[in-house]
């Protein structure tokens, strides 16, 4: 998927409209800094979004992921790979958010293993261990939301007894044994309890 492509595109039909990015952006109920981020290429209109830019700028979706306008003829065949891009771009960011989260996972583990040797060997004055540890705590109780965050927004887990396929709870994805991307959780389908692996597709 072609971003400077599909940016020039919505520029190109904003004018044809006699639309300023402040007018479009007023119309979407967003900044006009977004509207500009889509056009010069940097990214894409939010999923949510996508339905009423096109309408206003009167293309249809196709059109839109395209960068262009499609002869009717061509129609499925571009919908039918624009539908293909959209999943690998998907899988693409899924996996981007887990490696993100991993990364996160290792930050903490190394702030607070770091504050308690710290705390532990190199300080002699109580006051000052506690400043460490509360700091190495601050800061894991300000990480672990993130991780958390993506735990809902990157792919989802696959029941091991039935094939259900959900996003679990924060609650139980926080309290699950877990080993890598594989969490020992209840399902909200079968009821029953089982490792179940994540899914990125």
């Amino acid at each position: 998927m072609d971003q400077i492509k599909i940016g020039k595109f919505i520029s190109e039909q904003r004018k044809v409209h006699n639309l300023t990015q402040s007018e479009l952006s007023e119309k979407l109920g967003i900044t006009d800094r977004a509207i500009s981020k889509w056009e010069r290429g940097i990214c894409l209109p939010d999923a949510g979004l996508m339905l009423d830019l096109c309408k206003i700028l009167e293309i249809s979706v196709n059109e839109l992921l395209t960068g262009e306008k499609i002869p009717m003829e061509n129609n499925t065949e571009i919908m039918e790979k624009n539908l293909i891009e959209m999943a690998a771009l998907n899988e693409r960011t899924n996996k981007m958010l887990i490696h993100t989260e991993f990364v996160l996972i290792a930050l903490m583990v190394f702030i607070i293993v770091a504050g308690s040797l710290v705390s532990s060997y190199l300080v002699t004055a109580n006051w000052l261990r506690a400043v460490i540890l509360g700091i190495s705590l601050l800061i894991v109780i300000v990480i672990a939301p993130f991780c958390w965050r993506i735990e809902t927004k990157a792919g989802y887990y696959q029941c091991g007894k039935c094939g259900h396929k959900y996003v679990p709870t924060y609650k139980a994805s926080i309290s699950s044994m877990h080993m890598g991307l594989t969490k020992y959780m209840k399902c909200p389908e079968c009821g029953k309890k089982s490792w179940q692996k994540k899914v990125l597709k």
